[in-house]
């Protein structure tokens, strides 16, 4: 599904990813985590193609990402980003027919099957009674759900997200990640309604959503992508430690079993 082979980019003179590669299938969810400044938001803006790698390559479902126009691009990935900018004054339906933006006809109109798929789109994240109403009187949860359901619209195979979980309440932070969880992981029903299984590339920075709703997990350091593997492996290492500068203790919660991270102190140089 997503290749990404010996990656390397940066802004000007400054360098910021170096040598990155990895690859996501479809039916998993990759969490790249590392401190700030490491590089995760560049890594995202490169593959989706709005910032030019240097050298190295980037393929969805085979294609090189380079030799594709922006249309053929969307069709293949929808990205959820950290900085939303949509005018307060758009419906949430409005905001989640721009998904169909690159299968319109010449003529810009929307469909009967592109109104299904917006409908749909909509029920996917809970917000189907939030239909005619305002981005302006969202609250940011609500506002997160919408440009999730915006790039369902988009109907592509490959999902990137970028701190999707910033600013939500605890409520909100597990509503979101159990529907991310369920998009790479469709149910039976899902699946008999035509939901295909996505590959997700997610941002995060909280450690303890990894264990219970990410299937691998990539630890990006100063541009450099230091170790990849389950939410297991990457909890226990002590690469992790370094990373954050902090001693952190794993836990497994005996009723869920799943791995809780507990900061202790700033470790010592």
């Amino acid at each position: 599904m997503l290749e990404v082979a010996r990656l390397t980019a940066g802004y000007g003179n400054k360098r910021i990813l170096k040598d990155v590669s990895f690859s996501l299938g479809s039916g998993q969810v990759l969490a790249l985590i590392g401190p700030n400044g490491s590089g995760k938001t560049t890594l995202v803006r490169c593959i989706s193609g709005v910032l030019p790698i240097e050298s190295g390559e980037v393929r969805v479902t085979g294609r090189d990402t380079r030799s594709l126009a922006a249309q053929e691009r969307a069709k293949l990935m929808a990205v959820v980003p950290q900085v939303r900018a949509v005018p307060a004054a758009f419906s949430t339906r409005e905001v989640v027919a721009l998904g169909r933006t690159p299968y319109l006809n010449w003529l810009g109109q929307l469909s009967d099957s592109d109104q299904s798929i917006i409908d749909r789109s909509l029920q996917q994240v809970n917000m189907a009674d939030f239909n005619e109403r305002n981005v302006g009187e969202l609250s940011g949860g609500e506002q997160q759900r919408l440009f999730l359901a915006r790039a369902l619209a988009q109907e592509t195979p490959l999902l990137l997200m970028d701190e999707p979980t910033a600013h939500l309440d605890l409520q909100h932070q597990v509503s979101l990640m159990q529907l991310i969880h369920r998009m790479a992981h469709p149910t039976p029903e899902d699946l008999q309604h035509g939901v295909q299984p996505k590959a997700i590339l997610v941002i995060l920075h909280d450690l303890n959503l990894l264990s219970r709703y990410t299937d691998r997990v990539g630890l990006l350091v100063n541009g450099e992508l230091k170790l990849m593997g389950t939410p297991q492996e990457i909890l226990h290492s002590d690469a992790l430690r370094q990373a954050y500068h902090l001693d952190l203790r794993v836990l497994r919660d005996a009723e869920s079993g799943t791995e809780v991270v507990v900061p202790l102190e700033e470790l010592r140089e």
